[in-house]
């Protein structure tokens, strides 16, 4: 599916630059742990509440441990739907550094948020996943969450002055691994949610992003 990129399919596949240090614990472990720190980082970043307060994540390894619970959240089984919208409002402000940073941002972030933007381009892949046993509702809810994020980065790739090459080479593997997840054949029964949450995300829209960012590598 990746024609002339075919050779970027192993790649893409091995990938692990979305596997969160969460994952080597219980699966309990890690929903409780992220449902709890989510919570407080959203609501620290000023998303629920006033919009020039700073972040008070202000060290560089207190932001990469925040992003490792953000990852985890963002694979959580889509009951958890308030742990994962609010994984993606903050990965999307985040990304807002590559434009006209928010004060909410983290400041380690807005000073260099090239390398930044490439974790959390890995991490976003989570959402991408299909959860083949969950109801119809919450993969209506899954994909408006998909919808958002590929928004965001569409805003990202036609605005951004900043983007380094390495930025824009993860941002196209981004979208061709994304390709790869939703277009995978169904390995569970639950076939129908699954073509569902394709239709919803447009493919056709990612794979049409996909190659304008092709021009600019």
């Amino acid at each position: 599916m990746y024609c002339d990129w075919a050779s970027l399919q192993e790649e893409i596949q091995c990938d692990r630059g979305h596997q969160s240090v969460l994952h080597k614990f219980p699966a309990s472990v890690g929903r409780e742990v992220a449902c709890h720190v989510v919570r407080h980082i959203a609501q620290n970043l000023s998303i629920s509440t006033a919009a020039d307060d700073p972040s008070s994540l202000q060290d560089e390894k207190d932001v990469k441990w925040t992003m490792e619970v953000l990852c985890f959240g963002l694979g959580l089984p889509l009951t958890e739907h308030e742990t994962i919208n609010n994984c993606v409002k903050v990965y999307v402000e985040w990304l807002s550094a590559l434009l006209s940073p928010k004060s909410c941002v983290p400041r380690p972030i807005i000073e260099d948020p090239n390398p930044f933007a490439q974790i959390i381009l890995h991490h976003l892949l989570n959402l991408f996943t299909p959860r083949p046993d969950s109801t119809s509702d919450l993969v209506n809810k899954q994909a408006v969450l998909c919808h958002r994020v590929l928004r965001a980065i569409e805003s990202v790739a036609k605005e951004s002055a900043i983007l380094t090459r390495d930025t824009w080479e993860v941002l196209l593997k981004f979208l061709l691994a994304a390709n790869d997840s939703l277009l995978s054949p169904p390995t569970e029964k639950g076939t129908m949610l699954f073509f569902e949450f394709y239709k919803r995300v447009r493919l056709l829209r990612l794979r049409q992003l996909s190659c304008n960012l092709c021009r600019n590598i």
